[in-house]
C-alpha cells in the first residue's frame, strides 16, 4: 500500500464523532498486539460481513484503571490487505473494561456496520460503564466511534 493512501486511511479513522473522547487510530501500536487478546476468545473476537469485518478486544493488563482497546480489522475491495483500527478511551489510553459477551451489531446501508457495547470509562474511583458504539464503513473504508 503506498504511504499517500496509508496516510489518508489513517486521517479517516482519526474521525470520531464530535461528542465522544475516545480515539480511533492505525493498529501500528504496541496495544494492538496478539499477546493482548482477551480470553476467552471466543468471546473477544467477533466477525461479520462472511469473515470480512472482525471486531476484538484486547486488554493490555496496564495500567490496570484503563486497558481495555477495541481492535477493528475488516477487508476492503481495493486493498489485498485487511485496514486495521483501534478504539482507545482516550489519548492512547484504554477503557477500564469492555463488555465483548454483550456485543450486537446491525448492519445500516447508509452508514455501514454498527457494533454496540458496554465500556468502562475511569472516574478516578470506579469504572462507569456506558455504551460504545462503532461503525464501520466499509465503502469509505472509515472507522467512527463514540462513547454515550
Amino acid at each position: 500500500m503506498k504511504r499517500s493512501v496509508l496516510a489518508a486511511i489513517v486521517a479517516a479513522l482519526s474521525v470520531a464523532f464530535p461528542a465522544a473522547a475516545q480515539t480511533v487510530r492505525d493498529c501500528e501500536t504496541w496495544e494492538a498486539n496478539a499477546r493482548n487478546l482477551m480470553m476467552p476468545p471466543e468471546v473477544s473476537v467477533r466477525s461479520f460481513a462472511n469473515g470480512d469485518v472482525r471486531v476484538i478486544g484486547l486488554d493490555t493488563a496496564e495500567p490496570a484503571c484503563c486497558s481495555a482497546h477495541l481492535m477493528v480489522d475488516f477487508f476492503v475491495e481495493s486493498e489485498p490487505f485487511p485496514i486495521c483500527a483501534l478504539v482507545s478511551a482516550s489519548d492512547g489510553m484504554g477503557f477500564s473494561g469492555l463488555r465483548m459477551e454483550d456485543l450486537t451489531a446491525s448492519y445500516d446501508p447508509a452508514v455501514g456496520l454498527v457494533v454496540s457495547l458496554l465500556a468502562g470509562r475511569y472516574d478516578g474511583t470506579g469504572s462507569v460503564m456506558s455504551p460504545l458504539v462503532v461503525v464501520i464503513n466499509r465503502a469509505t473504508a472509515t472507522v467512527t466511534a463514540r462513547h454515550e
